[in-house]
């Protein structure tokens, strides 16, 4: 088969898979994190994350040695560009003594300002949350401000251009599958996981879920808008999704968990949803105490798990949802050949029959030593000659918003703000601009939302 046809019968695998219609086989995906590529490659790790175009001979090695459908260079998400990262004097993402980022604890709002953020969310953001957290960014130097974003907009797109350039030719070269079509993909985070995150901490929202409850309910409604806006996409696809990771909920009381986290991160999938746009939920450490609240969530979401029996998962889960992970990444260093593909054909003959799981580990491979690259190709060889159905082309899973959500777009996206942009004002003080100059300047100010909500997101 030469690799246009790998090509074709690759798309066509995973458009019938996330289309609810069994699939010949089971898509293999074993992305891994760019770090991982950087230590493979022998460069100097901390060189080249300033300049990911000497990864192109290694991640065409990589390509050689581990089968996947899709491109493995590019599966592991987005790195955290240090350069852009060092020009805004970044408390989020540091990098350490081995050429990693990490993402330390930080605060970028203090406990007695809740009235501040509930009142103007975005403006909170702009003016102490970003300038707390982004050092060159702070108000009491509005010339290295400005220059300092003008310079790290373009850096990172610079880098993101670069690095997307790394697996571009290669998707051609070996077959891979594409990826869901342009404008089908993002991300955002759950409101509470949010405040958690970049602005209390996880020690301070610990603190303020006893001390500050109700203020920290209202919160959570007050910065939806912000955040369900910055991961709608343009054309939602069955084979695209928003990413959203769930870090807090396994280190909460139950009751905490129902009351004060769930009510704004139900309405934000179901609200995607509505729209026909699938989530990918990553329930971080073990759920398992929450299965029961999981089946609310809406069918045909995507949700990943780290730890937890996956027969129990499969069995409450498995008929609506798509589901993910369960292989203990430890595996594929301690591991042998023959243990690790003992252990996938075990995870396969459990989750199988529910027809929608996607595999997946439960940590990320982050740097080289978490990985065996033996180990990992013989994992992907194994999904590709055991995961094959017998019955292709039978429905399987829960249809996205089978449930029949609805949404008012405008309503759930709509927030008041002083800084966001407002054509009546704008037209006051320009009474020549014409009408149909609207909608450049919407588009404008929703690029540069983006933007500053990419600092506080991730």
């Amino acid at each position: 088969m030469d690799m246009k046809q790998l090509q074709e019968e690759r798309k066509q695998i995973f458009s019938d898979f996330w289309n609810n219609k069994t699939p010949k086989r089971l898509p293999v995906s074993l992305g891994t994190n760019i770090q991982v590529i950087v230590e493979y490659s022998k460069h100097n790790v901390f060189e080249t994350q300033y300049n990911f175009a000497r990864l192109a001979e290694a991640s065409d090695e990589f390509c050689k040695i581990i089968y996947s459908d899709t491109c493995p260079v590019s599966g592991g998400g987005t790195p955290r560009f240090p350069l852009y990262n060092q020009i805004l004097d970044s408390e989020c993402y540091k990098m350490g003594s081995t050429g990693f980022v990490q993402h330390p604890e930080v605060m970028g709002m203090n406990d007695d300002e809740y009235p501040e953020l509930i009142k103007d969310p975005y403006a909170f953001i702009l003016e102490k949350v970003i300038p707390r957290l982004y050092k060159s960014l702070s108000l009491s130097d509005p010339v290295t401000l400005g220059k300092t974003l003008v310079m790290s907009i373009d850096a990172r797109a610079k880098d993101n251009a670069e690095f997307a350039s790394l697996s571009a030719p290669l998707i051609d070269k070996y077959g891979y599958y594409p990826g869901a079509p342009n404008g089908s993909t993002g991300g955002s985070i759950a409101p509470y996981d949010f405040i958690a995150d970049f602005l209390r901490s996880f020690s301070g929202i610990s603190m303020d879920i006893k001390r500050k409850r109700e203020l920290l309910k209202e919160a959570c409604d007050a910065v939806y808008p912000l955040l369900f806006l910055r991961g709608l996409v343009s054309k939602p696809h069955p084979e695209g999704v928003i990413g959203i990771p769930l870090h807090m909920p396994t280190f909460m009381r139950e009751k905490d968990f129902v009351e004060v986290y769930l009510p704004s991160f139900f309405r934000m999938i179901r609200e995607y949803a509505a729209l026909g746009i699938r989530t990918r939920i990553f329930c971080e450490d073990d759920w398992t105490r929450y299965l029961d609240i999981i089946q609310d969530f809406p069918a045909g979401t995507f949700i990943r798990f780290e730890y937890g029996d996956p027969k129990t998962f499969a069995e409450k889960l498995g008929k609506k949802f798509f589901i993910g992970g369960f292989y203990p990444t430890t595996l594929l260093t301690l591991g042998t050949k023959q243990q690790c593909i003992d252990k996938t054909k075990e995870l396969l003959d459990i989750m199988m029959p529910i027809k929608g799981y996607v595999f997946g580990f439960d940590k990320g491979p982050l740097i080289l030593a978490d990985v065996k690259l033996e180990n990992l190709n013989a994992i992907g060889e194994c999904l590709r000659d055991y995961g094959v159905f017998s019955d292709p082309g039978t429905p399987f899973g829960g249809i996205l918003n089978s449930e029949g959500y609805t949404v008012d777009v405008a309503k759930s996206t709509h927030y008041e703000s002083k800084y966001k942009f407002n054509w009546d004002d704008f037209k006051k003080k320009n009474p020549y601009a014409p009408d149909i100059a609207k909608n450049r300047y919407e588009e404008l100010d929703l690029k540069m939302f983006n933007n500053y909500m990419s600092l506080v997101i991730g």
